[in-house]
């Protein structure tokens, strides 16, 4: 009777931790926000538990339900044990496995207990079963070598090694010397294996999360290694904007340490260049939930200016409550310096340096609009060089490029700093004077251009002396149109050629 008691209560035992282990792995799976396998785990154990329960209620449940269903749900319990480790070491699932195991053990239990009752080919049926998915389990875990997880999956290995080896052993046993005792029959042998069962039941729920937390471990750092290597400098900041978190790429770039801007604001980067719209406008961005990607134009610790590239996302949790604000940034100062130069080469003369055509075109239509604006007079000079292509073949191209050079001096340092000079030809340029009070004015400026050209130039201690034709066109006196101002001065400046060079017209 002492016997039986303990066979009852090792049969509880084996429910209750069937259930702990259940509820565990439920838990497990609840935790996690992606597929990993887990919730096969939890329905595996969940199935394990439910079979536990049918047992242990033997005498209470038909015998269909106690032997046949209960046997089988630990056989389905295994095989959704094996799926999610398949699925947590990025397997394929075993298809044929999943579905032949179960179905020829509920078969095979259904035929030797009510139509041929043999209790020692049940028990193989069921020790083949689990040594199956045992034996599977373990090559699953082993042979990725290279798996982050893999001193964990050794846990998780062992434990299922352990139990499908015993029950081999088992089921072995029962057909090389068959049992002639009932499940119930107190013995050495039934007590070791409900002993074994609590082992394992026990044991598994405890691996399994080793194992998950192992590969959590192992992603967390790869994640915190890739961070701290990375070339772009990342910041993390709680909602309210305090810096929690910088990288070693943000002090390099910076100047700042940690513990210069642990719990202060981004803004310590500031430089007064960005308007403060944008940062309005990325807030609200943030606020809402979203990205937000932009530049800055920021200051190092040292007072240097930089450029940045930057995208801010906000770090939800599962219940979509926003936690933090991730930062990854780029410097792009190079990037930006490359793009104005590019732009001045675009827009500026190689030579000289002077705006091209196209820029003294967008400025004249700029000054056009301000002029009709505030009711002021423009005026446009067409200047070009007399006799340059004499120059060119008599002296050479050197000499040449240093006359177009200096007459480019020349012509800047004789009009105000808010007057454009551009070269728009070979030996052909434009002078735009803006915001003039009268004809006379511009008079007096054209022949302080005559009289600078006039004076000779000077290359290797000989003397060029040139001179220069200059046709003038007003605003609004002559026209309003940009087009229509440049070639009425270039008309006249051809006047001027005709009559005898070296002077200046107007329209």
């Amino acid at each position: 009777m002492m016997l039986e008691l303990d066979i009852r209560t090792l049969l509880v035992v084996t429910t209750l931790a069937s259930i702990g282990s259940a509820i565990a792995l439920v838990f497990l799976w609840l935790s996690q926000t992606r597929h990993n396998g887990a919730g096969f785990w939890a329905i595996g154990m969940s199935c394990i538990s439910m079979a536990s329960i049918l047992i242990s209620g033997q005498g209470i449940f038909p015998d269909f339900l106690s032997f046949v269903i209960a046997n089988s749900f630990y056989v389905f319990g295994f095989v959704f044990i094996l799926h999610g480790i398949r699925i947590f070491a990025d397997r394929p699932p075993l298809l044929f496995l999943n579905f032949s195991v179960p179905l020829i053990t509920a078969v095979l239990f259904y035929y030797f207990y009510f139509i041929d009752k043999n209790i020692n080919i049940r028990i193989a049926t069921l020790s083949t079963a689990f040594m199956i998915t045992c034996l599977t389990i373990v090559i699953t875990l082993l042979s990725n070598k290279k798996a982050p997880w893999r001193s964990a999956g050794f846990s998780v290995a062992a434990v299922f090694g352990l139990f499908g080896l015993f029950h081999g052993t088992r089921g072995v046993i029962a057909l090389i010397s068959p049992f002639d005792s009932f499940l119930m029959y107190p013995s050495m042998s039934t007590s070791f294996v409900f002993l074994a069962g609590i082992f394992i039941l026990g044991a598994i729920p405890i691996t399994l999360i080793l194992l998950t937390y192992a590969a959590l471990e192992a992603e967390l750092r790869i994640t915190s290694l890739a961070v701290n290597q990375s070339a772009s400098s990342i910041i993390i900041t709680d909602t309210n904007g305090a810096i929690e978190f910088v990288n070693p790429a943000f002090t390099e770039k910076t100047g700042y340490l940690l513990d210069d801007v642990i719990g202060k604001n981004p803004r310590v980067l500031h430089s007064g260049e960005t308007l403060p719209e944008k940062y309005d406008t990325l807030w609200s961005t943030l606020a809402e939930g979203n990205t937000w990607r932009g530049e800055f134009h920021n200051r190092k610790k040292n007072g240097e200016l930089f450029w940045e590239i930057a995208s801010i996302a906000p770090v939800k949790q599962r219940n979509g409550i926003i936690s933090h604000y991730v930062a990854v940034k780029e410097d792009i100062t190079a990037l930006k310096n490359a793009e104005e130069r590019i732009l001045h080469m675009a827009n500026h003369d190689v030579l000289t340096g002077l705006p091209t055509r196209r820029l003294a075109m967008d400025r004249l239509m700029s000054a056009l609009a301000i002029a009709k604006r505030k009711e002021t007079k423009i005026a446009v000079l067409f200047v070009d060089i007399d006799g340059f292509k004499k120059i060119n073949d008599s002296i050479g191209h050197d000499a040449g490029d240093y006359v177009l050079k200096e007459t480019a001096t020349r012509l800047s340092t004789s009009v105000r700093a808010v007057d454009t000079v551009a070269r728009v030809g070979g030996d052909e340029f434009w002078i735009l004077l803006t915001n003039i009070p009268d004809k006379d004015c511009v008079i007096v400026i054209a022949e302080k251009i005559l009289s600078a050209v006039a004076k000779p130039y000077t290359l290797d201690h000989d003397e060029i002396c040139i001179g220069i034709s200059i046709g003038i066109a007003l605003y609004p006196d002559n026209s309003v149109n940009p087009k229509e101002l440049v070639h009425l001065a270039d008309q006249a400046m051809y006047k001027i050629k005709r009559q005898g060079k070296n002077n200046y017209a107007f329209v």
